[in-house]
C-alpha cells in the first residue's frame, strides 16, 4: 500500500513539473538600433504534433511571435515587431525556441516569456532586457537670417545616461573645424572658444540641458557665420552627430550703410577730380576752387573713415578696422600738408599741419596697429609676473603718449626746434616695438642687433655724426649715408616681423603687420628728412639765416609749390587711394556675405602697400626739391 502511494505522488509531481524551458540566467543589455538573441529551449527535442512556441511581453501581454501547426503565424503578432522578430523554424525539431529581435528601439525594453505547450505539457521561461544603451542626437536644420540678428541652432541628445554626464558634446564649424563651444564634464568649457565666436555664444539654462537640449544661441550674426555647423555627442563608445546650416545671410541697414559709405568715398573723387585738378593746374585759389578740393579731402575721406568703424563693431575685425579708419581719417591732414593751396589757411593753421601731420600720423598707427600687441602681452605678464615684459608694456604706452603730447604743444607753438624731438620719440617707438617682437617669439641676438639700428641713426643724426664727416664733405653722400641706415632699419623691420610673426597666434596678422611696419619707416624717413632740413647748417659751408631755412623748408616741404609733380602726388592721394580703399571694402563685404568667408584675410594687405605710394611720392618730391636747391645754392657761391 505504501509503495502504491509513493508512485503516485512521483506520478502526480512529474505531470505538475511540465516541461523544462530553458533561458538566460541574466538580463540583457544591448544597444539600441541593434539585435538581440533571446534564449529559450529545452534539453530534449519535442515532437512538432501539437507543438506551440509563444512569445508575449510580461507587462503588456503584447505578443511578440507564435509558432503554431509546424510553422510562424505572423499575421498574429503584434504589428511593432512584423519584420523585427526572426523565429528559427529549422531549429524547432532540435528543441531551439530562440527569438532573433532586430533593429531594437527604446520601447523594447522590459520582460518578455517563452511559454511552449507540447500536448498535455507546459513550460515557460523570461528573458529580461534590462537596459538598452543608446545616443542619439537630433536637430538637424536650416538657418537663414539678416546679419546682426541673434538666431538659435538646434541640437537635442537622447541618451541612456543623464546628459551632465556625456563624456562630450561640441559645436564646430566644419568648414575651417572652428571650435565654437564645448560642454565637457558637466560644464561649459568657455577657454575653448575660438576667439570670433567668444561673448557670442552661449548654451540654454541648466534645466534645459538637464533636458538634453544643447541648443545653442549664436549673437550677433556675422557674414563670416555663414557655414555648416556640426553638433557632436560622445559616451564611450557611442557618438552620434547632427548638423545646422546657416545658409546665405541678408544684408543688414549696417551693412547697407558701410556700401552707401563705400559709393560715396568712389563717387566724389571721381567727380571731383578733375576740377580739383584744372583749379591746381590754374592756380585757382578762389572760394569756389577751394570748396571742391575741402570737398575732394575731406569727404571721401571722412565716409571711409566712418565706413571702416561700421565694419570693425558689426564683423570684429576691431584692430584692423580701427587701423584702417585711423589712416584715412589722417589722410585729410597728409593731404592738406603737401596740398598747393595750403597757404591759404590761417596761419596757426599752416603751423600745425606742416609740424604735426607726418607724426600724428605715425602715433596714432602705431597705437592702434600695435595695440594687440599690447594686450597680449599684458595677459602674459599676469601669467608670468616677468618684469621685463612689464618694463616693455609701459614704453610701448608711454612712448606714443609723449609723441601725441609733443606733436599739439609744438604744433601750436612757436618753437623751432621740434623736429629732432619727434623724430628722436619715433626711432625709440622702432626700436621699442622691435624689442618687444624678437623678445617675445624669438629671443634671437643677430636678429635684436637689428633693432638697434634705429638707436644708432638717431645718434648719428642727434650728434650730427662730427666724427665722420667734416663741414667740406658733400651733401648728397650725408644723405645718402642717412638714407641707407633708413633703407636697412625698414628692411630688417619687415624681415623680423614676417619671420617671427608666423606664429598661430599672430599668423592672420602677420602681412598686415608687415606691411604697417614698412608704412611706419617710411614716416620716419620723411620725418628723418625734416630734421635735415630744420638742421640745414649740418650740411652747408656756412650757417644759413632764418630766412634762409625758410626758403628751404618752403621749397622742400611743399607747401606752397605749384609743380605738376607735386598736384599728381595729391590727386593721387586724394583721389587714388580713395578709390581703391572704397572698392576694396565693398568688394570684401559682398563677397564675404555671399561666401561666408573672407576673401583676404587683413585688409591691411591691401589698403597699406597703395598707402606707402602716396609718402613715398612725397618724400621724394622732398629729396629732389631740396637737392636742386642745395646745387643751386652752391653754384651762386
Amino acid at each position: 500500500m505504501g509503495l502504491n502511494i509513493c508512485l503516485f505522488l512521483s506520478g502526480v509531481l512529474f505531470i505538475c513539473d511540465g516541461l523544462h524551458v530553458l533561458g538566460p540566467s541574466d538580463p540583457l543589455i544591448v544597444e539600441l538600433g541593434g539585435s538581440v538573441m533571446l534564449p529559450c529551449y529545452v534539453e530534449a527535442p519535442l515532437p512538432l504534433e501539437e507543438l506551440e512556441v509563444e512569445w508575449k511581453g510580461a507587462d503588456s501581454g503584447t505578443l511578440v511571435h507564435l509558432f503554431q501547426d509546424g510553422e510562424s503565424r505572423p499575421e498574429a503578432q503584434n504589428q511593432a515587431y512584423s519584420g523585427r522578430a526572426s523565429f528559427f523554424t529549422e531549429e524547432v525539431e532540435r528543441g531551439n525556441f530562440s527569438l532573433l529581435l532586430t533593429n531594437l528601439t527604446t520601447k523594447d525594453a522590459g520582460i518578455y516569456n517563452c511559454s511552449v505547450y507540447s500536448q498535455q505539457e507546459t513550460g515557460q521561461t523570461s528573458v529580461e532586457i534590462k537596459e538598452i544603451e543608446y545616443l542619439i542626437v537630433t536637430g538637424g536644420h536650416v538657418v537663414s537670417a539678416y546679419v546682426g540678428e541673434d538666431i538659435t541652432m538646434n541640437c537635442s541628445v537622447d541618451s541612456h545616461i543623464p546628459p551632465e554626464k556625456l563624456d562630450e558634446v561640441s559645436w564646430k564649424k566644419v568648414d575651417q573645424q572652428i571650435q565654437v563651444l564645448i560642454f565637457l564634464n558637466g560644464e561649459v568649457q568657455p577657454e575653448s572658444t575660438h576667439e570670433r565666436y567668444a561673448d557670442r555664444v552661449e548654451l540654454f539654462s541648466r534645466e534645459e540641458i538637464q533636458k538634453g537640449n544643447f541648443s545653442f544661441r549664436l549673437k550677433d550674426l556675422r557674414t563670416e557665420d555663414k557655414g555648416q555647423y556640426i553638433c557632436e555627442a560622445f559616451f564611450g563608445e557611442f557618438a552620434d552627430n547632427t548638423t545646422v546650416e546657416v545658409q546665405q545671410l541678408g544684408f543688414s541697414s549696417m551693412h547697407t550703410g558701410i556700401l552707401l559709405l563705400c559709393i560715396i568715398a568712389f563717387v566724389v573723387p571721381v567727380v571731383l577730380g578733375y576740377p580739383a585738378y584744372v583749379s591746381l593746374k590754374r592756380n585757382d585759389n578762389s572760394k569756389r576752387a577751394l570748396a571742391v578740393q575741402y570737398t575732394l579731402v575731406c569727404c571721401s575721406n571722412i565716409a571711409l573713415c566712418l565706413a571702416f568703424i561700421l565694419w570693425g563693431v558689426i564683423e570684429g575685425f576691431l584692430t584692423e578696422a580701427a587701423t584702417c579708419s585711423a589712416i584715412n581719417l589722417l589722410r585729410i591732414l597728409f593731404l592738406f600738408w603737401i596740398a598747393p593751396y595750403l597757404d591759404t589757411f590761417k596761419a596757426i593753421l599752416q603751423r600745425f599741419i606742416k609740424r604735426s601731420a607726418i607724426t600724428l600720423e605715425y602715433a596714432v598707427i602705431a597705437a592702434f596697429a600695435y595695440s594687440g600687441f599690447i594686450v597680449r602681452l599684458w595677459h602674459n605678464y599676469q601669467q608670468t609676473k616677468n618684469i621685463v615684459r612689464l618694463g616693455i608694456i609701459i614704453v610701448l604706452l608711454s612712448l606714443p603718449f609723449l609723441l601725441c603730447i609733443n606733436i599739439f604743444v609744438q604744433g601750436l607753438t612757436k618753437i623751432f626746434k621740434q623736429e629732432q624731438t619727434n623724430y628722436i620719440l619715433t626711432e625709440l617707438i622702432n626700436g621699442a616695438r622691435g624689442c618687444y617682437v624678437v623678445l617675445t617669439y624669438g629671443v634671437n641676438i643677430s636678429k635684436l642687433v637689428l633693432f638697434i639700428l634705429p638707436f644708432l641713426e638717431m645718434i648719428f643724426v642727434y650728434f650730427r655724426c662730427q666724427c665722420l664727416f667734416n663741414r667740406g664733405s658733400r651733401v648728397l653722400i650725408r644723405m645718402s649715408v642717412l638714407l641707407i641706415l633708413e633703407i636697412v632699419c625698414a628692411s630688417s623691420s619687415v624681415y623680423i616681423h614676417y619671420d617671427l610673426l608666423d606664429t598661430l597666434d599672430f599668423r592672420k596678422e602677420r602681412d598686415g603687420l608687415t606691411c604697417l611696419a614698412a608704412y611706419l619707416y617710411v614716416l620716419t624717413g620723411m620725418l628723418l628728412f625734416k630734421v635735415v632740413i630744420d638742421d640745414y647748417g649740418l650740411f652747408s659751408r656756412r650757417p644759413h639765416s632764418n630766412r634762409t631755412r625758410q626758403v628751404v623748408e618752403s621749397s622742400t616741404v611743399t607747401g606752397t609749390q605749384r609743380t605738376s609733380g607735386h598736384a599728381i602726388v595729391y590727386m593721387l592721394g586724394a583721389v587714388g587711394l580713395s578709390c581703391v580703399n572704397s572698392v576694396a571694402l565693398a568688394v570684401e563685404l559682398i563677397l564675404k556675405a555671399r561666401n561666408g568667408e573672407r576673401t583676404v584675410n587683413d585688409l591691411r594687405v591691401i589698403l597699406v602697400p597703395f598707402e606707402c605710394i602716396f609718402p613715398i611720392g612725397c618724400l621724394v618730391l622732398q629729396i629732389s626739391a631740396f637737392c636742386k636747391y642745395n646745387l643751386q645754392t652752391r653754384h651762386r657761391l
